[in-house]
C-alpha cells in the first residue's frame, strides 16, 4: 500500500485585501513532517504560500490520480481560508472574481470522483464565521446550485472538516484549533488509531476549546470507507524536528552565530554580527539561557540604560518571526516609535524582507495593514494598541509575542493607567485562550512589586552596565562626590576652583555648567545636559556654542528643513555653528532627527546636546558625561522633585559604547551640605518600587474602562476586572476584605452609572450601553466623560468639527500647560478671537468650571491657537502673535503642535460620544476625518489634497506647494526634479521620483 499526499498551506494571499492567516503553514507543514518521518515512502506534494495557487493544487491531485491503485492511499490536507460558497481559497485567489480563482467544491468532488482508493480529507477552514475564523468574508455569495462538503461524500472517502458549514473555524495561538486537536491526538496514539476514534476525539477537544474562547465550533465527519480505516502509528522524526526543534534544553554561547540553533536565519545572524562585535552580553545572555525567552516563555527584565536590554525584546521578535508568529511592539511616545520603526525598517525591513509597520494616532497608520495581518513586526504607543484592541479584538488572535518597552511607565501619573489597562486586558484574553509571549522591559526600579507576578512570567534583574558608570555631585567649588566603578565613595577636584565664576547678572548654573564642558570636551568627551524646560535647554546650548568656540555642524546645518522654520530654528542654527545643539519639543520630528544623527556619529560635530528629560525616556543619544542641571520641575501641580528612578535613568544615558572605557554623570548642587545631601538622596539612592496608577478614588473610571474591555459581566463578577488589576493585585495581597470593601464603592459606583445610561443591567447581568462603550473607550476621565456629555446635551446649536475642536478645551485632559502673562490684560483678548472663530456659544462652554480667569483666558487661547494652526499659518507667525512677550506667555512650536495634538488624541473620541447623545445628528464624519488630518500636519481644509501625493512631506513642504498655487497631485508630480527643488527636500524630490518610476514600471 502506498500513500500519496497533498498538503496545503496558506497563510498569505497575492490579493492583499484577503486577511492573513498565522497557522496554516504551520499546520500544513507539521502535518507533512510528521507523515514523512512515519510513512518515509509517501509521495508528497507541500504547497505553501506562493506555492499554493489553485492550478498548483489542482496538478498536485493529477499527478498522484495517475499513479494511484485501488489498494493505495490517497491524503489531502488544506488549511487556510474558505469562502461563504464553499470554496478552498488558494494563494492566487482574487477577491473580485471568487468562483474563477478558487477551489470549489465541485471541482474537488470530481477529481476524487476518479478515484478508486481509499480517500482521506482534512479541511481545516470555514465557510461562514466570524473575523477570527479561517474564512474569507465580505464577498458575495451565491446559493443557488451550490455545492457544499456533504456533496463531498461517497464510498471510500473519508471527509474530516474543522466546522459545520454555519460555524466558524478558530485560528488562535498559531494554530488552527482542528488542526492542533488532530496532532495532539496523532501524538497521543502511539499504536495508531482508528478513524472514528481520532474523529471523536478531536470533537470533544475542538468543542471544548471552542466553548473556552466563546464560540461553537464541531467538526464535521463524513466516513464511507468499508471496515473502517486506521492511521499507522505516526511519530514526529527528522524532519519534525527540523522544522519545529524542541530547544527547551539548548544553551548558548555569547557568539551571535549560536543563534542559528533557533532557526534564525543567517542573514541575520551576519546582520547581528556587524552590529554587536562584542556578541552577546551576559544579560542577554541570561535572558536566552536561564530564562528561555526564546522558547516563548514571557519575561520580565529590569535593567538600566543602555544594558542591552531592548536587544532582548528583538531576539524574541526574531525567534517569534521564524516560527511563524506575529509580533508587536509597544513604546510610550510617538517619537519613541517613529524612531524605533526607522530603526527596524532599515535593518528587519530593507536588509531582510520582514514587514515592518507602525501605528502612532496618525492619518498615515497602517491600521488596514495590521487589521489584515499583513506584517511581520507593528510598532505602536500604548493608547493605539489598547484602542485598536478594544475595537477589533480579532487581531489579538493574530499575535504570538507582544513586547512592552518602557514598561515603568505603568508608574506614571498621566500615562500609567493605559498602561495597566492594556497588561491587563491582555491577562484577560488569557481566560479565553488567546496567550501571546509578553516580553516586558524596564528601566531601573526598584522592588518590582509582585509585578512578575501579576504578569506570570520570569524575571530578570540587573544593575550591570556594559560601558560602568561613574555617578555622583558636584557643587560650586568644583568639588565632585562620586561613586568610582570600584564601588567605592571619593572626592574630586573635576572643576578647578578659579575657573568658576559668575558670567551673568547673578550666579546660576552656567557657571559651573560652562567650564566643566570645557575640561570634559578637551578632553574630547561628548556631553549630555539635562535641563528642566525649553528655555534652559536653548539658553544652555548658546551660551556652550559661544563659551566653546567649536567648529560649525555644517552638514547638520544643511540638512535642517529650510520650510516653515519656527523661532527655534534660527537659535538651533546659532548653537550648531559652535558645535552645540539642543533638543526639545519645540523642535520638528525632522530637526530632531538631524541633531540626534550628528550627535551619534563618532566624528560628529555636535559635542554638546542640552536636552529636556524626554531625552533619559529612550532617545538614543548616549554621551561620555551626563550633566544634570536640576533636581526638580514643574508641573500642573507646581514644583515637583525627579524621582530617583528619573535620576538613575537620565545619569543612565552617559556612556558610549565601544568608544570610551566609562560614563560618568553630574548632578549639580550650590553648596556642599546641598551636595551631600543630593549625593545620598539620588547617587546612594534606591529607585522607588514599581506601583500601579489604581486609586480607589477614581474608581468609577476604572470601572467604566475595564467594563470597556469585555461584552458583559454578571455583577457579582464585575469586582474581579478590579481585582485583574495590578493595583487590585496589590491591594489584595495587602488586604485579604479589599474585595468586600471594595464591592461597597463598586455598588454605587454601577448605581451611579445605571442612572446616567452608561449601563445596562439585565438578568444580574452588567452591560455597557452605547454611550458606556463609546466613553470607556475615551481615554477620558469618568468625570470627563461626563461633563463632555453634560455639554453636549445642553448645547443648543448645530455642532460642527470646527466647534467640537473649541468645546473639547475644556476638558481636563485637554488642557495642558499653556504659557499665560499673568500680568495686565494682553491675554485677554482672545475670547474675542474665540467668538469670531467658533461662535459666542463656544466662547460660554470654556467658562465652564474654570477655576479662575486666567484658566478660562489660557482655554481660549489654545483654542485660537489651534485654529490658526489648522488654517495654515506658518508657524514663526503663531508664536510670535501669541506670545506676550519674550520673558512670559512666549508660545513655542511645541507649545502648538501639543495643542494640536492633545486635541486630535481626543476629538475621535468626543465626535463618537456627540454622535450618540445627538442621535446621529452630530459633526459629519468625514468632516471630522478631515480635522483629524489638519490637527495633525496642520493645513487648511484646501489643502488637505496635497496630502494624497504618495510620499508624506512635512507640514513646511505642504504649505510651500500650496501657497505657491498647487493644490492636485498630478501638478506637482509633472514638475521637473529642479521645480520641485523649489517647494521640496531634496530627499522628498528623489523619493517622489522614485516613485514615479516604479508605477510607471
Amino acid at each position: 500500500m502506498a500513500v500519496y499526499a497533498t498538503f496545503v498551506g496558506v497563510n498569505t494571499h497575492a490579493d492583499d485585501r484577503v486577511k492573513e492567516l498565522t497557522g496554516a503553514v504551520a499546520d500544513a507543514t507539521a502535518f507533512w513532517a510528521l507523515f514523512k518521518d512515519s510513512i518515509p515512502e509517501m509521495q508528497f506534494n507541500l504547497l505553501l504560500n506562493e506555492a499554493a495557487t489553485t492550478s498548483n493544487i489542482k496538478a498536485s491531485f493529477q499527478s498522484h490520480l495517475s499513479d494511484i491503485s485501488q489498494d493505495d492511499t490517497l491524503l489531502f490536507f488544506f488549511a487556510g481560508h474558505g469562502s461563504p460558497d464553499h470554496h478552498l481559497v488558494t494563494y492566487d485567489t482574487s477577491r473580485d472574481d471568487i468562483s474563477g480563482t478558487s477551489i470549489p467544491m465541485d471541482e474537488l468532488s470530481a477529481w476524487l470522483n476518479g478515484d478508486q482508493a481509499r480517500t482521506v480529507v482534512f479541511l481545516d477552514c470555514c465557510f461562514s464565521g466570524g473575523a477570527t475564523a479561517r474564512v474569507l468574508q465580505d464577498v458575495p455569495v451565491s446559493r443557488s446550485g451550490m455545492v457544499t462538503i456533504s456533496d463531498l461524500q461517497g464510498n471510500g472517502r473519508v471527509i474530516v472538516t474543522a466546522s459545520q458549514s454555519d460555524q466558524p473555524a478558530l485560528e488562535i495561538n498559531g494554530h488552527g484549533l482542528f488542526s492542533k486537536a488532530l496532532l495532539e491526538t496523532f501524538f497521543e496514539s502511539e499504536d495508531g488509531i482508528s478513524i472514528g476514534f481520532l474523529t471523536d476525539e478531536v470533537t470533544r477537544k475542538v468543542r471544548a476549546e471552542a466553548e473556552r474562547l466563546g464560540g461553537g465550533q464541531r467538526p464535521v465527519v463524513f466516513n464511507h470507507i468499508e471496515d473502517g480505516f486506521t492511521f499507522p502509528p505516526l511519530a514526529p522524526g527528522v524532519l519534525y524536528a527540523e522544522h519545529f526543534p524542541d530547544t527547551s534544553g539548548l544553551t548558548v554561547s555569547s557568539d551571535i552565530k549560536d543563534l542559528t540553533a533557533y532557526g534564525l536565519p543567517e542573514s541575520l545572524i551576519e546582520i547581528w554580527s556587524e552590529q554587536f562585535s562584542g556578541g552577546v552580553n551576559s544579560l542577554q545572555l541570561s535572558a536566552i539561557n536561564d530564562h528561555r525567552v526564546l522558547d516563548g516563555k514571557s519575561l520580565l527584565t529590569v535593567a538600566p540604560t543602555s544594558s542591552g536590554k531592548t536587544f532582548i525584546g528583538e531576539l524574541a521578535i526574531a525567534r517569534a518571526i521564524s516560527e511563524g508568529r506575529k509580533a508587536v511592539f509597544l513604546l510610550p511616545y510617538r517619537a519613541l516609535t517613529n524612531e524605533k520603526y526607522e530603526d527596524f525598517n532599515a535593518i528587519y525591513g530593507d536588509q531582510l524582507g520582514y514587514r515592518v509597520i507602525r501605528c502612532t494616532g496618525d492619518y498615515s497608520d497602517e491600521t488596514e495593514t495590521y487589521m489584515r495581518g499583513q506584517y511581520d513586526i507593528a510598532l505602536f504607543t500604548y493608547e493605539m494598541f489598547l484602542n485598536l484592541s478594544l475595537s477589533a479584538q480579532e487581531t489579538l488572535y493574530q499575535l504570538g509575542l507582544v513586547v512592552i518597552d518602557e514598561a515603568q511607565f505603568i508608574t506614571d501619573e498621566a500615562r500609567g493607567i493605559n498602561v495597566e489597562l492594556l497588561i491587563t486586558y491582555l491577562l484577560l484574553q488569557r481566560e479565553q485562550g488567546v496567550c501571546p509571549q509578553i516580553v516586558a522591559l524596564s528601566a531601573v526600579i526598584g522592588d518590582v512589586n509582585y509585578f512578575n507576578e501579576w504578569l506570570a512570567c520570569e524575571v530578570q534583574i540587573s544593575n550591570q552596565r556594559p560601558i560602568p558608570l561613574v555617578e555622583g555631585v558636584i557643587d560650586r567649588s568644583g568639588l565632585f562626590q562620586y561613586i568610582d566603578t570600584d564601588g567605592e565613595e571619593k572626592t574630586d577636584q573635576l572643576v578647578p576652583i578659579h575657573q568658576i565664576v559668575q558670567r551673568g547678572n547673578k550666579a546660576s548654573s552656567q557657571d559651573v555648567i560652562v567650564p566643566l564642558v570645557q575640561n570634559l570636551i578637551a578632553d574630547e568627551e561628548t556631553v549630555l545636559v539635562f535641563r528642566n524646560n525649553r528655555g534652559s535647554t536653548v539658553g544652555a546650548a548658546n551660551y556652550l556654542a559661544k563659551a566653546l568656540g567649536l567648529p560649525p555642524a555644517s552638514e547638520a546645518i544643511q540638512n535642517l528643513s529650510r520650510f516653515d522654520q519656527s523661532v527655534s530654528t534660527e537659535k538651533l542654527i546659532s548653537a550648531m555653528n559652535g558645535g552645540a545643539c539642543f533638543h526639545n519639543s519645540d523642535l520638528n520630528r525632522d530637526e530632531r532627527m538631524v541633531v540626534e544623527a550628528e550627535f551619534k556619529k563618532i566624528d560628529g560635530k555636535l559635542k554638546v546636546m542640552s536636552a529636556t528629560t524626554t531625552v533619559a525616556a529612550g532617545v538614543n543619544t548616549p554621551a561620555s558625561t551626563a550633566i544634570i542641571a536640576e533636581c526638580f520641575f514643574y508641573g500642573d501641580g507646581g514644583k515637583k522633585d525627579f524621582s530617583v528612578a528619573e535620576y538613575k535613568n537620565m545619569a543612565g544615558r552617559a556612556g558610549r559604547f565601544g568608544i570610551s572605557d566609562r560614563g560618568r554623570s553630574v548632578l549639580l548642587a550650590e553648596t556642599p551640605s546641598s551636595r551631600a545631601h543630593l549625593f545620598e538622596k539620588y547617587v546612594r539612592g534606591t529607585p522607588e518600587p514599581i506601583h500601579s496608577s489604581f486609586d480607589v478614588r477614581e474608581i468609577d473610571t476604572w470601572v467604566l474602562r475595564l467594563l470597556s474591555q469585555v461584552a458583559a459581566v454578571p455583577r457579582k463578577d464585575a469586582i474581579h476586572l478590579l481585582a485583574n488589576t495590578f493595583g487590585g493585585y496589590l491591594a489584595n495581597r495587602e488586604n485579604p476584605n479589599w474585595v468586600q470593601d471594595t464591592e461597597k464603592k463598586l455598588t454605587l459606583t454601577l448605581k451611579k452609572m445605571l442612572q446616567l445610561n452608561l449601563v445596562d443591567e439585565y438578568d444580574d447581568t452588567i452591560e455597557l450601553t452605547l454611550l458606556g462603550k463609546a466613553c470607556g473607550r475615551s481615554s477620558l476621565s469618568f468625570p470627563s466623560s461626563m461633563q463632555l456629555v453634560e455639554i453636549i446635551q445642553n448645547h443648543s446649536q448645530q455642532l460642527t468639527a470646527m466647534k467640537l475642536v473649541g468645546l473639547i478645551q475644556v476638558l481636563p485632559e485637554v488642557s495642558r500647560y499653556t504659557p499665560i502673562m499673568k500680568r495686565g490684560t494682553k491675554e485677554h483678548q482672545w475670547a474675542g478671537e474665540v467668538s469670531r472663530i467658533y461662535g459666542r456659544d463656544i466662547t460660554a462652554i470654556l467658562q465652564r468650571r474654570a477655576s479662575d480667569s486666567w484658566e478660562y483666558h489660557a482655554r481660549c487661547k489654545r483654542a485660537a491657537i489651534i485654529n490658526q494652526w489648522v488654517c495654515g499659518t506658518p508657524l514663526d507667525q503663531i508664536e510670535q502673535q501669541y506670545s506676550a512677550n519674550p520673558f512670559q506667555g512666549t508660545v513655542g512650536a511645541g507649545d502648538v503642535r501639543g495643542f494640536a495634538d492633545v486635541t486630535r488624541l481626543y476629538l475621535r473620541a468626543a465626535n463618537e460620544i456627540a454622535g450618540i447623545v445627538l442621535l446621529g445628528e452630530g459633526p459629519d464624519s468625514l468632516e471630522v476625518d478631515d480635522m483629524l488630518k489638519r490637527l495633525e500636519i496642520g493645513l487648511s481644509a484646501e489643502a488637505l489634497p496635497l496630502m494624497e501625493l504618495p510620499v508624506s512631506l512635512s507640514r513646511g513642504e505642504y504649505l510651500n506647494l500650496y501657497n505657491s498655487g498647487f493644490v492636485e497631485t498630478e501638478a506637482v508630480l509633472g514638475l521637473s526634479k529642479e521645480e520641485m527643488l523649489q517647494y521640496v527636500t531634496s530627499t522628498n524630490v528623489e523619493l517622489l521620483k522614485k516613485q514615479l518610476e516604479n508605477e510607471a514600471v
